[in-house]
């Protein structure tokens, strides 16, 4: 049985006439009379009663016309949501973000992109960036969130970035501190402090290394974690310095914590990054095309860090 043959059929069930079914379907009437014999043959039951002067249904004809119309219609609808897979509406989309997400503004873009295609899943990674890059190029994740991609990129597998967000990063310290009140240091001048650090797959770490390497100094760890809420806490009981993310500082203000601004500034971007693929899946090119047209009709990017923070 042939889905061809159910269209026959249904066409001629409208018309009750071999002529006007063929030229609808645009057989000819012979062609059409031999499918419908060839399908009566197969099914071993006579559908339509044929007589010099009429055709009309049988009572196995009139069950298979429901049954027909009912399987048609599940096909139509199979191709529609096959059609959404095709144009890129369904489907799975692996994300890869680092911890700060948040504080840049994008979760907010990424519930846009999800409000505009309803149909597709998103399923999240959360990682340090440089934990991320293996995932990305191997293919466990479609598309990463990287705040440092300039850095320690793999060079065997081509990516692509569009930079989204612009941020400055600043050095907080306890609200006794001798740099708390002071809006803007020479970041030299803190080359004897002891900082705490992220961990070395952080893009923080890296950023902290560059901003004290570009002072002249190499930086005096003294504690590593991946989590913000532990460095707030350290610096807020003024047993070191940090630097973080203005961003994520004003997401994240604690009492006792200063924030001070330092020179030579040090300006991280946060990228959506892809595999350079010639024929990316139109999945990933409509969540690509999707934050290249929010980059080109918005700000966010060159936020500066507006004022100095005591809490």
């Amino acid at each position: 049985m042939e889905i061809s043959q159910l269209k026959y059929m249904l066409t001629l069930a409208k018309h009750l006439n071999f002529s006007r079914a063929a030229d609808e379907v645009c057989v000819t009437p012979s062609s059409l009379s031999q499918q419908i014999k060839k399908l009566e043959d197969e099914l071993g039951v006579v559908l339509f009663g044929r007589t010099t002067r009429s055709v009309h249904l049988t009572p196995a004809g009139v069950e298979f016309i429901e049954n027909a119309q009912k399987v048609l219609s599940q096909i139509s609808e199979i191709n529609v949501v096959m059609q959404k897979y095709i144009v890129g509406e369904s489907g799975n989309i692996s994300i890869g973000n680092c911890p700060a997400l948040g504080a840049y503004g994008v979760t907010s873009l990424i519930a846009s992109f999800q409000k505009t295609y309803p149909k597709i899943s998103l399923q999240f990674y959360e990682a340090e960036c440089f934990d991320l890059y293996p995932l990305l190029c191997n293919g466990k994740i479609d598309v990463a969130f990287l705040t440092a991609f300039d850095k320690c990129k793999p060079g065997k597998i081509p990516l692509e970035s569009y930079p989204l967000v612009d941020d400055e990063l600043v050095i907080i310290a306890n609200t006794s501190h001798p740099f708390a009140s002071r809006e803007i240091i020479d970041l030299h001048e803190a080359s004897q402090e002891n900082f705490f650090s992220f961990s070395k797959s952080s893009g923080l770490y890296w950023d902290t290394i560059d901003a004290c390497h570009l002072a002249g100094f190499e930086p005096r760890f003294s504690y590593e974690t991946q989590y913000t809420d532990t460095i707030l806490g350290l610096v807020s009981e003024g047993m070191g310095l940090a630097m973080l993310s203005s961003r994520t500082v004003t997401k994240n203000l604690q009492k006792n914590i200063a924030v001070i601004r330092f020179r030579p500034t040090k300006i991280r971007t946060l990228s959506v990054v892809f595999q350079k693929k010639q024929k990316p899946l139109p999945i990933i090119l409509n969540f690509k095309n999707f934050f290249i047209n929010w980059i080109k009709t918005n700000e966010l990017r060159n936020t500066p860090f507006n004022s100095k923070s005591n809490v």
